[in-house]
């Protein structure tokens, strides 16, 4: 056997771990991470960062055009006032998918995936609002305080003046 077969029979034999991880953690949980280990949503909010949360589809084409601003938006302020955090509504079906999509767009911010209902009734439960579609962006003050809502594609330099706004504003 060649080393490419070998190296594409390792990336399936991943892939079917992956699936049976997260399979089983849905099960006990809403969100998982892309690796299908339990994942809450609560251990992303800090005190001392604002977060903007982008949830997002593999199938999404807005999505597609979004999620490399979006990392490039994560890599500008690493380490700084702002993080972000991706939450696919892929499930335990697309999580290939998923995995895949954020590695092509490459997200070096962290990814959960949830089934699409589970998605939604976060999504409702954190703003009292019907969830609309992908992606859909949150914007969480520094110790969790929703502070805005926006469905559609929304661009890195405007979620950068919101913040800005937001601060001097004492908001």
């Amino acid at each position: 056997m060649n080393l490419d077969l070998w190296r594409r029979l390792g990336v399936a034999i991943a892939f079917v771990f992956l699936i049976n991880q997260s399979q089983s953690a849905y099960s006990a949980n809403g969100f998982t991470d892309l690796e299908g280990n339990p994942a809450d949503f609560s251990d992303y909010v800090a005190a001392d960062r604002w977060l903007v949360v982008m949830i997002w589809s593999w199938t999404c084409p807005i999505c597609a055009q979004e999620m490399s601003g979006q990392a490039q938006l994560h890599e500008r302020h690493r380490g700084g006032r702002l993080t972000l955090l991706g939450i696919s509504l892929d499930g335990a079906a697309g999580i290939m998918e998923a995995w895949a999509f954020a590695e092509e767009h490459g997200t070096s911010f962290p990814n959960l995936i949830g089934e699409g209902q589970d998605v939604a009734g976060f999504f409702h439960k954190q703003t009292g609002q019907g969830f609309q579609g992908t992606p859909t962006f949150l914007i969480y003050a520094p110790g969790g305080q929703l502070k805005a809502v926006q469905a559609g594609a929304v661009p890195p330099e405007a979620i950068e003046a919101f913040i800005g706004q937001q601060e001097r504003s004492g908001g």
